[in-house]
């Protein structure tokens, strides 16, 4: 979709739990990339927290309740529009001081971190009329980053977002100085396809200059560095399949450089359903669980290792970056847009708390499993199961099949 989700037990339980709870060094040695062994305990739960500038003036409010309702992670996601090619506003979104300072209520209140930068068209943007714009790129309406044809080491990407995010992850973790207990995840790009499928060695170079950055800013055992790509790389024809081999294998070592790596899941969450029965009724939790499990599989067997190549020890620790259920419900969960009859939203409500439900027993899965945390998308109609941006989009049986998870 791309459209583009905390309470701890105790640190420790989520040390266990989550990768963000320590910094993994930017290059473990071999024994110590061996992934494929399943999770002992259930991964840990985020939420997503989107802003465009200013719009993290509420982060106490918000963040508190995060942590109430029992989530461990708040992914905060500055979003800034891209106007041109290469181009990108940065003054629409938050600026460092605004980042650094949701990311520190965070931090010291004990919730991971993860920030995970999206442009957006500046059609989504408050306030953008684009019948007085004088913005004539196709670029201002396009419906999805992942078509931006973004070269990511444009200064305005690699200083205005990149480095800027990790600035003010710095300026967080000084002012919590020794009492920070949490480290933090950056996501490097998220969703931008076209970008990743046309240029993977200008991300290398990206991930180079982070790298160093990050150890310039003294943040090499704060920060992870880590990539959240869409649901269609997921989807051979859509991503690798277009690659040649070379950019396959710059994009390899590109993956097996970071120390994180994560999807926004949004596969279609039927397929363990027997095919004769999918059309008369829905998939059990277990049978969504099961969806979810396959698809880990497929992606970590068919498109990391037969696609791409990597040896299950040089893939990073995966995360499940976004989840939800929009208009498309579990078949097409990533579909967002789109009227419904009284009848189809009822149904759709079922699905998308059926969807939340086999999240949860996936995500408590010892057998097979290896994602190690997943955040909830919660904007826009149907994501947003707490009502927060409208009461009306409320899906108290979603909520409710969160619950008792959020509170272990």
């Amino acid at each position: 979709m791309s459209r583009a989700r905390g309470r701890l037990a105790a640190t420790a339980a989520l040390v266990g739990a989550l990768l963000l709870a320590r910094a993994a060094p930017a290059k473990p040695d071999a024994k110590e990339t061996a992934k494929a062994v399943a999770p002992a305990k259930p991964a840990a739960i985020g939420v997503s927290y989107g802003a465009w500038k200013g719009q993290y003036a509420d982060a106490a409010k918000r963040v508190a309740a995060f942590k109430d309702l029992g989530f461990q992670i708040v992914s905060f996601i500055p979003t800034y529009g891209y106007v041109g090619r290469n181009k990108i506003d940065l003054s629409s979104g938050p600026d460092q001081k605004e980042l650094a300072d949701a990311v520190e209520i965070a931090l010291r209140s004990g919730l991971g971190v993860v920030v995970k930068p999206h442009l957006d068209p500046p059609i989504y943007g408050p306030g953008f009329d684009p019948f007085t714009s004088d913005n004539d790129s196709w670029r201002v309406g396009c419906p999805w980053r992942g078509f931006f044809d973004l070269d990511p080491m444009a200064d305005d990407y690699r200083s205005g977002v990149v480095f800027r995010a990790l600035a003010a992850l710095k300026t967080a973790f000084d002012k919590l100085g020794n009492t920070a207990t949490m480290s933090a995840r950056l996501e490097l790009g998220v969703e931008l396809m076209n970008s990743e499928v046309d240029s993977p060695e200008r991300w290398e170079l990206l991930l180079a200059a982070a790298k160093k950055e990050r150890h310039r800013l003294g943040l090499d055992d704060k920060v992870q560095l880590s990539h959240d790509f869409t649901h269609h790389i997921e989807i051979a024809d859509d991503f690798v399949g277009r690659m040649s081999s070379g950019k396959r294998a710059s994009l390899r070592r590109y993956i097996h450089g970071l120390d994180a790596l994560s999807l926004s899941q949004y596969m279609d969450l039927t397929i363990a359903v027997p095919a004769a029965e999918r059309a008369q009724r829905l998939p059990t939790a277990d049978e969504v669980a099961q969806a979810l499990l396959t698809h880990e599989k497929n992606f970590r067997e068919q498109i990391l290792g037969k696609e791409l190549g990597l040896k299950p020890r040089e893939i990073p620790p995966l995360h499940i970056g976004e989840f939800g259920v929009g208009r498309g419900g579990l078949k097409h969960p990533n579909l967002w847009a789109g009227d419904a009859t009284p009848a189809q939203e009822k149904e759709l409500a079922r699905e998308i708390a059926r969807g939340h439900e086999g999240l949860v027993r996936y995500l408590a899965l010892t057998e097979g499993r290896t994602v190690e945390s997943a955040i909830l998308w919660v904007t826009g109609a149907h994501y947003d199961i707490y009502g927060w941006e409208n009461p009306k989009y409320a899906n108290p049986d979603a909520t409710a099949a969160l619950k008792t998870a959020l509170k272990r």
